[in-house]
């Protein structure tokens, strides 16, 4: 059985040095695009594999990264965590996941569980707990410490880092927008995520489309999920007093909740009632009928935010810090079959 090949009989094989070609490897900014791309083809040809234990000790560094999620249950953290284990994957790094379950204790605990030698950084989206205490010293005092933190979908003002969302508010007003403009007159606004950043940019985007395109303006009806069992009888007994002919909701298990409660109580939809969601998720794809939904691009939104912190792990500790960044993402609406919509 032939011995396996090393990075130092790599280096010879390409000509270059040892350190262009771990550079290169790990996909740093240093090295040219040519150069990376022959590199990694001669290490495909040869099947070589980094020696990671012996990485990590050289760089004083376990190459490891710690994902906090809210709810692992919800088809959009799924797909973020699918993007960012494929991203850290090929650069070269493992994951360690941790779910909050909205609460801020287990959110702290989590960060100062593995803030403690066992990553390098944090990718996390902000519990629903952590708003309501509004206390991000966990986080801040993690930055301080040099443990980059890059928060995506669920962020706050209140701690500069990276940050990765989308255009929340962007995205419900154009669907606000869309069922006004398809004939809706009483459009209503159902949110379990009223108190994180991501629920207040989608309150705005649907009140700025009412007082945009509603003619007299219609009233904001905004109606809050805190538990969906009560949620139920809440919901029945406003339908039994208000009409309302089309539905915004803040994500995928409230929009197809109240689609269902919808059709039980004889209602058709979109005919009398048309609903818009948030994720394009399974549940989105096999409800009757078929959520008209709003596309987060979660995988993407994932590795980008893998590669955010990748990048700040991986800058050379003599060069000036860059500044931090915010990317915004575009989402997509997916037309199905729950919204009457114009082309």
């Amino acid at each position: 059985m032939s011995n396996p090949i090393t990075l130092k009989k790599l280096a010879h094989l390409s000509n270059f040095s040892i350190s262009t070609v771990s550079k290169a490897l790990a996909d740093n900014p240093e090295i040219s695009k040519e150069t990376k791309e022959k590199v990694k083809k001669l290490a495909k040809l040869y099947n070589y594999t980094p020696n990671l234990v012996a990485r990590s000790l050289k760089e004083r560094k376990t190459r490891t990264i710690g994902v906090i999620i809210p709810n692992v249950l919800a088809h959009f953290f799924a797909k973020v965590l699918v993007g960012i284990e494929k991203e850290a994957v090929e650069l070269g790094y493992n994951i360690i996941t941790c779910i909050s379950d909205e609460s801020y204790d287990k959110e702290a605990k989590s960060i100062q569980m593995l803030g403690s030698g066992s990553v390098d950084g944090f990718i996390i989206s902000i519990s629903k707990g952590t708003y309501q205490k509004n206390d991000y010293q966990h986080l801040s005092s993690t930055i301080e410490k040099n443990i980059p933190v890059v928060m995506f979908d669920r962020v706050t003002e209140h701690v500069e880092c990276d940050k990765v969302v989308i255009n929340d508010f962007e995205s419900s007003y154009d669907a606000t927008k869309k069922l006004i403009l398809s004939g809706c007159k009483n459009v209503i606004f159902v949110s379990p995520i009223n108190n994180t950043n991501v629920g207040v940019e989608r309150v705005k985007g649907y009140n700025k489309a009412l007082e945009d395109y509603s003619s007299p303006k219609a009233l904001s009806e905004i109606l809050i999920i805190e538990d969906y069992k009560e949620f139920a009888q809440y919901f029945n007994d406003y339908l039994d007093k208000k009409t309302v002919d089309g539905i915004v909701a803040a994500d995928e298990l409230s929009a197809i909740y109240t689609m269902n409660l919808v059709i039980g109580r004889g209602l058709k939809v979109p005919e009398d009632i048309s609903v818009i969601g948030f994720t394009d998720g399974i549940l989105s794809e096999n409800s009757n009928p078929p959520l008209t939904t709003v596309d987060q691009h979660g995988i993407e939104l994932g590795e980008i935010a893998t590669r955010k912190l990748i990048q700040r792990l991986e800058q050379n500790s003599n060069e000036d810090q860059k500044e931090y960044t915010t990317t915004t993402l575009k989402t997509t609406l997916i037309k199905r079959g729950s919204a009457r919509l114009d082309s």
